[in-house]
């Protein structure tokens, strides 16, 4: 009966020798993973991951890719030889195809000169002046300086007065009084004798008007 109770007793210390060291397992697991005794690991799907990042989206752009075979049909389809930066021709060109250039500015109108004062009534574009040989198409009204009297007027007639400037075709007034307009533009040229009829006149226009 001795040897049995102590058999008993060692079998006790022995049990509870291994649940001690299985209560110290467990309490070392817990203290690793604090949700794997109530959640078992979160189900066994173990940590969340971080989520996958999202692609990189591209970069708006209003060109459309087209490979050099589809350039080419619609170009064909559309009757074009050439487009900027390719020709049928000659393919792909690093070099962009120039802008036409622009128009040349009609030179300056020349400086003024004494046998004419020209008053400006209404602005002209500024930029296209007459130059000597042009066809000008004008209207006009002539009067005597001294008495304000009408001697001629295209107006009173009708259609506008055509000539070749800075050709002697008209007084010397005219020829260099309006090359120094420009396009629309409307004026007042005051023209000395000099520059008109001179000293004998002409009509009824008297001499050194």
């Amino acid at each position: 009966e001795a040897e049995a109770a102590a058999a008993a007793a060692a079998a006790e210390a022995a049990a509870a020798e291994a649940a001690r060291i299985e209560a110290e397992q467990a309490k070392k697991a817990a203290a690793a993973n604090p949700f794997g005794g109530l959640f078992g690991g979160f189900g066994g799907f173990g940590a969340p991951s971080a989520p996958a990042a999202k692609p990189a989206a591209k970069a708006a752009t209003s060109e459309v890719e087209v490979d050099e075979k589809e350039l080419r049909q619609l170009m064909m389809k559309s009757q074009r030889d050439e487009i900027k930066g390719y020709s049928l021709a000659g393919g792909k060109s690093a070099v962009p195809s120039k802008a036409p250039p622009k128009p040349a500015a009609q030179p300056r109108a020349p400086a003024p000169i004494s046998g004419v004062k020209i008053t400006q009534i209404r602005r002209g574009d500024g930029i296209n002046y007459p130059q000597p040989g042009d066809v000008c198409t004008v209207h006009y009204v002539g009067k005597l300086r001294a008495t304000k009297q009408v001697f001629d007027s295209s107006i009173k007639r009708g259609p506008p007065f055509t000539f070749q400037v800075g050709t002697g075709q008209v007084i010397r007034g005219w020829d260099e009084g309006v090359l120094q307009m420009s396009l629309g533009e409307k004026a007042q040229l005051v023209i000395s004798p000099e520059f008109g009829y001179g000293a004998t006149g002409q009509g009824p226009i008297p001499p050194n008007a």
